[in-house]
Formats: C-alpha cells, structure tokens, sequence
C-alpha cells in the first residue's frame, strides 16, 4: 500500500462515519498503533465535523478515513421515479433533477474533506460495507439491526482484542466510525492478515479497502 507515505511518523488514527444528512447520526473514533480508544464521539453537523478534526493535535501524524455516505433521498425504484408528479425524472423541464435524486451518494463535506487534503493531511475515503465484509460480517444480518451492531462490536471486541469496547452495544455510527480507524490502523502497520488497495476514488479523494 503506496497511498499513505512516512507511515513511521503516523500515531493516530481517525475514523469519521459520515451520515447522509445532517438528521442522520454521525460519529468520530480515535485509535491509537495498538487499536486503544483513544476517544469515541457522536456529531450531527458538517459543523461539528469541521470543528472536531480543525481542533484536533497532531492532524500531521494521524490518517484520516471518511465514511462514503448514502444519498438518502435518492429514488431507489422506478415507481419513485414516476411518482414524482408522474413524470420521469430528468425527461421533462418541470422535474429537473435538482436534489440528486439519482445519486447513489451524497456530496456532503465534499469541498472540507478536499480542502484537507490539499492542506497535505493523510486523508483518505472509505466504504462500511467493504469492512464490514472484510471482517465476515457483510449481508450475515439485516443491516444496522441490533444483532447486525451486535455481531460486529463482538468480533472487534474478541477477535481483533479491542477489549475497551463495552460489552453493551455501541451506537451504530461509533461502530462504523472505528472502523474507518481500524482500517487506517491495519494499513499504516502492514498487517499481513488482510490484502488492501484502493478500491476506487470518490471526489478526487482515494477510496481504500479490503
């Protein structure tokens, strides 16, 4: 993995598991070379996103990993597509598609997570349904269910020792968001038992996975 360079100096990792909108939960997990928690916190907002990593100590010496966020107004069927005034999207003038409706994923933070990037910080893109695959725990239960958060917080628990996590479920957006760190983690340290590459590359920003 050539993506992240001086991985020596790197002693952080963050992972933001980003919500599709501001009413949808966000959260931020910090991790440190040996998978501790260094901190674990909810935020809604692009302000409270913004305002958690501008204020972070030591930005140069941790990789940043990004959640890809669903676009949750995207119209996922075609009977939502023809029901919008009975018109298909994007043939008529009066339904242009204004709010992205035919996106798969959301443009939020765009612009904050590019300006970071420019700034020289080690910030990367990634996707929860590739860890969560990655660790076995992919399409085994309905998604976001309490069994789905359960099965996942016990495999980082037992199998990959993170033994500070509570035995009481997380919420799912911390879940996801250590996930982003330990991805981060498992890169920066070369552990031999996954195979990581960039899986593709979402707003000029590199996607990295399993």
């Amino acid at each position: 993995m050539n993506n992240i360079k001086d991985k020596d100096s790197k002693i952080s990792f963050i992972g933001i598991s980003l919500g599709g909108l501001s009413t949808t939960e966000s959260a931020a997990a910090v991790l440190d070379r040996n998978l501790k928690i260094i901190m674990l916190d909810k935020l809604f907002s692009m302000n409270d996103v913004k305002y958690f990593l501008d204020n972070f100590a030591g930005k140069q010496n941790a990789v940043i990993m990004v959640s890809v966020p669903e676009n949750e107004i995207m119209l996922s069927s075609k009977w939502k597509y023809s029901s919008r005034t009975y018109h298909p999207v994007n043939l008529n003038r009066k339904m242009m598609n204004r709010d992205n409706w035919t996106k798969r994923f959301s443009t939020r933070g765009n612009e904050y997570f590019k300006d970071l990037k420019e700034e020289g910080y080690d910030i990367y893109r990634y996707d929860v349904d590739n860890m969560k695959r990655a660790l076995n725990n992919g399409y085994i239960f309905k998604e976001r269910t309490p069994v789905d958060c359960k099965a996942l917080q016990d495999t980082l628990r037992l199998k990959y020792e993170m033994r500070e996590l509570p035995v009481n479920m997380l919420p799912v957006a911390q879940l996801e968001a250590i996930l982003g760190a330990f991805l981060a983690q498992r890169i920066v340290t070369e552990n031999p038992e996954f195979e990581y590459k960039q899986i593709g590359e979402y707003e000029d920003i590199a996607v990295l996975g399993i």
